[in-house]
């Protein structure tokens, strides 16, 4: 397994993230339980045009990007 290698700016980030995502799941009732599998990006423009495909029948929600 690889780590995913980080830098202050990401790591601000993240952590930003993950208060927003906690704040989205007290008011929706949806938590997402994800083990080794995030994304991190340099720069967050890197994920402009990302979207998430979800299906409520398996629990999966994954990126997709336009680009791919």
């Amino acid at each position: 397994m690889t780590a995913i290698q980080t830098n202050p700016s990401n790591e601000a980030n993240y952590d930003t993230f993950v208060a927003e995502l906690t704040k989205l799941t007290r008011k929706y009732g949806v938590a997402i339980k994800s083990i080794g599998g995030v994304a991190i990006a340099d720069d967050p423009s890197e994920f402009s045009d990302v979207t998430y495909e979800a299906d409520i029948t398996s629990g999966d929600i994954y990126p997709v990007s336009a680009n791919a």
